[in-house]
């Protein structure tokens, strides 16, 4: 039986594009998983990213605030992914954006502290938003 690949989960907003500009090329080209952005409606950058990484853009329209979806799409992937009966928490790695969010920072404490095994890395810098 051949090993399951490293499932890789990107998230960030256009505050993180030149950190994931950076990142992605360091994958490897037969990564498999995500690329999450959350913008403004008019931003619509292309990265480029390996095959195997799928880019969503959750566009922030009226009556959404700044990390809203982007929590509501990793609490959606971590109750898909790290289920129990499903793969450990070890086949997975997890680039966080958003540092300047409290909401974001308070969902990735807490995964961490229920997936003790888990893989979430966050950026260092933090930076205010308006």
């Amino acid at each position: 039986m051949s090993p399951i690949p490293l499932r890789h989960l990107l998230i960030g907003d256009e505050h993180d594009l030149p950190l994931l500009a950076a990142l992605l090329p360091t994958l490897p080209r037969d990564a498999v998983g995500e690329l999450v952005l959350e913008l403004p409606i008019h931003r619509r950058p292309l990265l480029p990213t390996p095959s195997g990484i799928i880019t969503r853009l959750l566009v922030l329209g009226r009556g959404w605030r700044r990390g809203d979806r982007a929590c509501a799409a990793l609490e959606t992937w971590a109750g898909e992914w790290l289920l129990d009966e499903h793969l450990a928490t070890e086949a997975h790695t997890v680039f966080v954006g958003l540092p300047h969010n409290p909401k974001v920072a308070a969902l990735c404490e807490r995964l961490s502290a229920q997936h003790p095994t888990f893989h979430l890395h966050r950026p260092q810098h933090t930076h205010s938003v308006r």
